[in-house]
C-alpha cells in the first residue's frame, strides 16, 4: 500500500510538472513563431502547438470513461444557475466584440471564426476542465484551484504573440481568462461534466475571436 501511494504521489507531480511546462513552451511560441513565419502562420502554428499539448497531456491525465464528461448533468436548481452563470461570458463578448465586428466579415472569415471557436473551446475544455476533473475528481486544489489558475496564466503567453493586439489590452485578457477559468472550472468541478463549460467556451470564443480576427486581420 506504501509503495502505491508513493507511485500515485510521483505520478501526480510529474503530471503537476507537465502541467506547468506549458506556459514557458507557450510564451516561447507566441512570441518567436510570429517573427519567424510571419504573423498569420506563426500565430496558428502557437495555437496548434497548443493544442497538441493539451490534448496529449490531457489524454496522458485523464481517468475514466470520456463519454461520462459529455453527459448532461441532473437536472437541478443548483445546475440550472450554473448553466446560466456559464454564459455570462458569451453575452459579454457579444456585446463587447461580436456587435462591433460582425458586419466587418464575410462567409468565410465567419466559417474560420466558427472553425476556431469550436476546436479551441472543445481543447480547452477538454484538458483544463475535463482532464483534471476525471483524475483528480473531488479534489478542490488540483481538480479546480491549480487548473483554473494555469488557465488564467497560459492567457500571459498569448497577449505575448508578437504583432497581435488585444481589444482592451492585458486585463480583459488575462483577468477575464481568470473569471472565466473560475466559472468553468467551478462548474465543471460541481457537475462533474464539462459540457456546458464546452458549450458556453465555444460560444465566448466565437463572439471574441470575431474582434481579434477584424482588428488584426481585416483593418
Amino acid at each position: 500500500m506504501h509503495s502505491l501511494s508513493k507511485l500515485n504521489e510521483l505520478e501526480s507531480g510529474s503530471s503537476i510538472l507537465l502541467s506547468l511546462l506549458i506556459l514557458p513552451i507557450t510564451f516561447a511560441s507566441f512570441f518567436f513563431l510570429p517573427q519567424l513565419l510571419g504573423k498569420t502562420a506563426g500565430y496558428l502554428a502557437s495555437f496548434c502547438i497548443y493544442w497538441i499539448y493539451c490534448l496529449l497531456h490531457g489524454l496522458q491525465l485523464k481517468r475514466g470513461n470520456l463519454a461520462k464528461l459529455y453527459a448532461w448533468p441532473p437536472l437541478n436548481m443548483q445546475n440550472v444557475l450554473l448553466l446560466f452563470l456559464c454564459f455570462v461570458p458569451a453575452v459579454g463578448a457579444f456585446f463587447a466584440a461580436f456587435l462591433k465586428s460582425y458586419n466587418q466579415l464575410n462567409s468565410t472569415l465567419f466559417f474560420i471564426l466558427a472553425a476556431a471557436a469550436l476546436v479551441n473551446g472543445f481543447i480547452e475544455e477538454f484538458y483544463w476542465r475535463g482532464a483534471f476533473i476525471s483524475r483528480y475528481k473531488k479534489h478542490i486544489g488540483l481538480a479546480f484551484v491549480f487548473p483554473a489558475v494555469l488557465f488564467g496564466l497560459w492567457h500571459i503567453s498569448v497577449y505575448a504573440a508578437y504583432g497581435i493586439t488585444y481589444q482592451g489590452g492585458f486585463l480583459p485578457l488575462v483577468g477575464g481568462a481568470f473569471f472565466m477559468g473560475c466559472l468553468w472550472g467551478y462548474t465543471a468541478y460541481k457537475q462533474q461534466r464539462v459540457l456546458a463549460p464546452t458549450l458556453a467556451h465555444i460560444l465566448t470564443n466565437f463572439f471574441a475571436f470575431s474582434g481579434l480576427l477584424v482588428d488584426n486581420w481585416v483593418r
